[in-house]
């Protein structure tokens, strides 16, 4: 029957019971073939809808009868048939036909490019095998594990795209082990470190101490060290890149360390010229300084002065050149693109410096073999000592006035109070008129909300000395709340703050969000996180919030992360781009992966050359692709 002017909707029934076919547009004739009675095969994906079966857009094959099967109903019904994307009007079933004859001729000279000892290890079909079973499923094989990707033809593919990959990644280490590097802590350098760490006011967690001996026997060698040292929000990893500087800095080295924001690269500047005391000389570059310091600064680096330089982007503009320098630093990796790393480390002439990469970002373990496979890591998870967990709250905005009233019990005593907002002022909605934005909350917060305590505003659209001038007051406590966007996301460090407030917080990731709850709980009173989201939000939201409420550990909520958002999202695309996975999931086939890179570090370890016969197949894909691959690698 017709359903208004352009569906059409039939019923067709069978022993099982009944199913509705309905198309949207239906092609010319359809209505006029579809007579009662008339037999008819139907294939598509059937769903419930109102509590009938139902295929949308079904592919019928008419009038057929046992005893007449063409060889095209073979390959489309009575049996288990994928369905591909349509390329420029070419419909599935020929799509399929034109696979099965590709495979049946073709298949067989696919070639098997894994060393045949761990097929056999893992007993995996060869590569025409699985291209037929994943295409063309026999009777046995269950349809939900083909969705799942999860059968023994999906993991030869899954397997094949991990091996290769770990191989280039695990060959680009390798080839950056070869590079020279100066060595640095055979000649006092570890013991100015050590020196320096006998006079800090607090001693160095048992994580802290591991990471600052990796770093400095990494840098003993004459080859670079490329090491990512990654912590949770407030673990202290700054201290430990400062104290790898004064190792360099003691040998006649220079260090440079590049922040992604002035306000954190000024924090750098002043934590390192009181741990070093005026022993050691730290300088800062950033966009705002005047050029009376440029002038006396960079020709003093040029001509090979031991220092620490200190700043953002800044750092790679063509005037800055080093005669000397040893290490290289880069605090929030991720905020900066490969070629700008790049970049720094090149600043170096002769060889390449020592790099030391951080985040306060946990990377889960899956991606950190991917992403950063070709790097050393290192771990820090303690936290140091009289610091207690962030408790954790998730908050209908309809119910915000409960919240309030704690915060003006926190401001009351004293301590200081952020809030966070996805946009800095209204016209940035787009549409989105219920968003609420840091230049409005500000002034309803301090006409309406706590009139009694000091609002003071901060966005990235402010001009520079406006921001430094609203974070130094709200250091000192002249300010009592501070409104802003995710620009305090990283580095800022005010011990008096105990409430974090993060409005609509179900727009942002699970990673920010504990990135953001990472600027309370940084002194000795109990801290509070309040995130406030729409009164109906989805059961998938609500959920992921309640990670955050469960638990202040940043590894477990980077893996919940994602799962949820994938690597893309989590990375961001600089990152992700270079992931060229086609079939492989890191989260869903994380188990094949871990498999691949122990496989390939065994191989590298016995077989370096694949002299041996059973990594012959391997060699010749390397032979005739492995450059290619190589390049796209290194350019992705």
């Amino acid at each position: 029957m017709r359903m208004g002017r352009s569906m059409l909707e039939a019923r067709c029934t069978d022993d099982s019971g009944i199913l509705m076919l309905k198309w949207f547009h239906a092609p010319k004739g359809l209505e006029q073939r579809l007579v009662p009675g008339t037999p008819i095969v139907v294939t598509g994906a059937m769903k419930k809808y109102l509590g009938k079966s139902e295929i949308i857009h079904p592919e019928i094959v008419w009038n057929r009868t046992s005893d007449v099967v063409s060889k095209e109903d073979e390959l489309n019904v009575g049996r288990v048939v994928p369905v591909y994307t349509e390329l420029e009007g070419i419909p599935s079933r020929t799509f399929r036909k034109v696979l099965w004859e590709a495979i049946h001729k073709y298949g067989p000279a696919l070639p098997n490019d894994l060393p045949r000892h761990v097929l056999d290890k893992y007993a995996l079909p060869s590569a025409h095998e699985a291209a037929k079973e994943i295409h063309f499923p026999g009777s046995e094989t269950e349809i939900q594990h083909l969705l799942d990707f999860d059968t023994r033809w999906h993991a030869r593919f899954i397997y094949e795209e991990f091996f290769k990959f770990e191989y280039f990644v695990l060959m680009q280490k390798l080839g950056v082990a070869r590079e020279r590097a100066p060595s640095i802590g055979r000649e006092g350098g570890a013991k100015a470190a050590q020196d320096l760490e006998a006079l800090l006011p607090f001693r160095l967690t048992g994580d802290q101490t591991k990471a600052l001996a990796d770093i400095l026997q990494d840098m003993k060698e004459p080859h670079p060290m490329n090491r990512l040292v990654q912590g949770d929000v407030g673990s202290g990893k700054t201290v430990v890149a400062l104290l790898s500087a004064a190792a360099a800095l003691a040998e006649g080295f220079q260090a440079a360390l590049m922040a992604p924001t002035e306000i954190l690269a000024e924090q750098h500047y002043r934590n390192a010229v009181k741990l070093f005391g005026g022993r050691l000389r730290v300088e800062l570059l950033t966009g705002k300084t005047p050029d009376s310091e440029r002038n006396r600064m960079l020709p003093r680096l040029a001509a090979g002065e031991p220092a620490l330089l200190i700043g953002t982007h800044a750092l790679l503009e063509d005037p800055v050149q080093f005669a000397n320098l040893g290490l290289v630093m880069i605090d929030e990796q991720h905020r900066f693109g490969v070629e700008q790393r790049r970049t720094l480390r090149r600043k170096r002439h002769d060889g390449q410096p020592h790099s030391l990469l951080l985040t306060a970002t946990p990377i889960p373990r899956t991606l950190a073999l991917t992403a950063y496979g070709d790097l050393s890591t290192t771990t820090i998870k303690e936290l140091p000592p009289g610091r207690s967990p962030v408790r954790t709250e998730v908050v209908s905005s309809n119910q915000r006035g409960r919240a309030y009233e704690k915060i003006r019990t926190e401001l009351s005593a004293g301590h200081q109070v952020y809030f966070i907002y996805p946009l800095v002022q209204d016209s940035e909605a787009e549409g989105f008129t219920s968003l609420k934005s840091a230049i409005t909350e500000a002034e309803t917060l301090q006409r309406e909300v706590f009139p009694e305590f000091k609002v003071g505003l901060l966005h990235g659209q402010m001009k520079p000395d406006d921001k430094t001038d609203i974070m130094e007051r709200f250091k000192r406590g002249e300010l009592h709340i501070l409104v802003s966007t995710t620009v305090v996301e990283v580095g800022v460090d005010v011990p008096n703050a105990t409430v974090m407030v993060i409005e609509h917080a179900e727009r942002f990731g699970l990673s920010q969000l504990h990135q953001l709850r990472g600027r309370v709980g940084r002194g000795a009173a109990q801290s509070h996180c309040y995130l406030f989201t729409h009164p109906r939000v989805g059961e998938n939201t609500a959920e992921r919030l309640g990670v955050l409420e469960k638990t202040n550990d940043g590894f477990q909520i980077a893996e919940a992360d994602l799962e949820i958002r994938g690597p893309g999202e989590f990375l961001g695309t600089r990152q992700a781009g270079a992931l060229p996975f086609r079939i492989a999931d890191l989260v869903r086939d994380k188990e094949w992966l871990l498999r691949a890179r122990e496989d390939v570090v065994a191989i590298l370890k016995t077989d370096p050359r694949l002299e041996r016969p059973e990594n012959s197949a391997f060699r010749a894909f390397l032979d005739r692709e492995g450059r290619l691959q190589g390049e796209r690698l290194k350019t992705s």
